[in-house]
């Protein structure tokens, strides 16, 4: 089957290490060039991926960090999350912000059953 013809679904679990961002970084790269995002759009879903998955490890507790990659040649979603450490705050700097706001379509930060969470989805232009 062709990727497309199919929703691309990748999932990636990772030790709660900010060493370990790296590794979803080029994940996003791979699954996003595999569905035909261009350069420009990919670099893009890497700085978004980065940023939101270091604003999780910060809120960390020890453990995994989960994140799934769901897309189609139009559009990729990626959530994560990962075990809280006690912290409620779910708040984000206003540098981050515009730099989310510049690079993707939409995102969003939550806490959800014990968990610090991130969704953001990004659309072709190209298409």
């Amino acid at each position: 089957m062709k990727v497309e013809d199919a929703t691309e679904v990748v999932r990636l679990t990772v030790p709660a290490e900010l060493g370990c961002v790296r590794i979803v970084r080029l994940t996003a790269s791979a699954v996003a060039t595999r569905l035909g995002f261009d350069f420009e759009e990919v670099e893009d879903l890497r700085i978004a991926v980065d940023e939101l998955s270091s604003l999780l490890l910060d809120r960390a507790a020890p453990g995994q960090l989960e994140v799934e990659f769901r897309g189609s040649p139009e559009a990729l979603r990626v959530t994560g999350r990962v075990p809280v450490n006690g912290r409620t705050d779910v708040d984000v700097e206003p540098l981050t912000t515009q730099v989310l706001r510049a690079v993707i379509d939409d995102y969003e930060l939550n806490r959800s059953n014990g968990h610090f969470c991130f969704a953001c989805r990004t659309h072709r232009r190209s298409v």
